[in-house]
């Protein structure tokens, strides 16, 4: 290190600084040093520096320990809707309180109050992390501040700009999913969602569906229903069009429709929700670990203040969390005969 702050004239804790991305260092210094550093072969030992990362977290001033939660709907409680974002906002605030520390609701659309204005209170409160929550439908940038905080956020929703994510692996979900419901003896299995909600998970879903069909004989293959514009009705159409023995959908409602067409669920057609919470109950599907992607918010965010590293990353990070398995009485096994079901005498 010595030989580092030689070439570059500067202190042995400038150039411990600047390896550590320190905002104390100038960011031209900072590329200085580490470009000398790199010349010069340096490597830090990794031991050591998670003794003084450790050390220094010992140390770290109570008044930086606030993360903001940002939340962009069109009113405060908008992100409170049906579906995984309470479980993702839940499993944020378990794990940053585990961490030390405190997470803030922040409603960036609020009336009169502009994301250049909240950036500008967040820092002067010395709050330095963002979490931010997925947006509203049809929004997919957020102006922040960016280069003054670490941040990170749930999903795809927000895309502009590119910064760390933490998402459940919604490739991963439904492959599993249509695995499940294949054991279970359901052959002709239709996917049925909105457009809007594919979208938002980069058509990962319909993209684990058209991979699935590709090893199914052609006859078992039904056509997808992606739709926004009357989904009930554009259902019920599709519905009786492929006949499928299964349904697999992020729209519990389904269960509605189908009864509206005179099927029974499990009797005449299976069910399986794509995106279940911890509050849904009475449902066969995948549960997204809500919690635990919220979770993994905060564990992005966390080492990025340990780094020193704010603003938006070259190379973004995204971290997947796989879905499990719930079963559940709206699917049946249908491997076993009637008379022998548990139940059936």
């Amino acid at each position: 290190m010595q030989m580092i702050a030689d070439q570059a004239g500067v202190s042995r804790m400038a150039v411990s600084l600047a390896l550590r991305n320190s905002p104390k260092i100038s960011p031209a210094t900072r590329e200085r040093i580490r470009d000398i550093a790199e010349e010069l072969g340096y490597r830090p030992n990794p031991l050591v520096s998670a003794l003084m990362t450790q050390l220094r977290d010992v140390r770290r001033v109570p008044s930086q320990t606030t993360l903001a939660y940002v939340t962009a709907f069109p009113t405060a409680d908008g992100w409170r809707r049906p579906g995984p974002f309470v479980d993702f906002f839940e499993g944020a605030k378990a794990r940053a309180e585990a961490l030390g520390y405190t997470l803030e609701e922040w409603w960036a659309a609020q009336p009169g109050m502009s994301v250049e204005r909240v950036s500008e209170i967040l820092f002067n409160r010395n709050i330095h992390g963002l979490l931010v929550a997925p947006l509203p439908a049809g929004e997919s940038a957020l102006r922040m501040e960016w280069p003054r905080f670490a941040a990170a956020t749930i999903g795809y929703s927000l895309t502009d700009p590119a910064i760390a994510r933490a998402s459940n692996d919604q490739y991963q979900s439904i492959t599993v999913a249509l695995q499940e419901l294949t054991r279970l003896g359901y052959r002709r299995i239709g996917l049925a969602i909105t457009d809007e909600e594919d979208v938002r998970v980069q058509r990962k879903w319909s993209a684990g569906f058209l991979v699935y069909q590709q090893g199914i004989p052609a006859k078992q293959r039904v056509l997808s229903l992606r739709s926004d514009m009357g989904f009930s009705s554009a259902f019920a159409e599709w519905f009786r069009k492929h006949t499928p023995d299964a349904v697999l959908s992020q729209e519990p409602r389904c269960i509605e429709y189908l009864a509206k067409l005179g099927c029974e669920v499990p009797r005449d057609c299976g069910f399986a929700h794509l995106a279940l919470t911890d509050s849904d109950k009475g449902l066969a599907g995948i549960h997204q670990n809500g919690r635990l992607v919220g979770a993994s918010m905060i564990d992005l965010v966390d080492a990025q203040l340990r780094r020193n590293e704010r603003g938006v990353p070259t190379v973004a990070k995204t971290v997947l969390v796989q879905g499990r398995w719930v079963p559940g009485p709206t699917v049946r096994d249908l491997n076993v005969p009637e008379g022998k079901r548990v139940g059936k005498k």
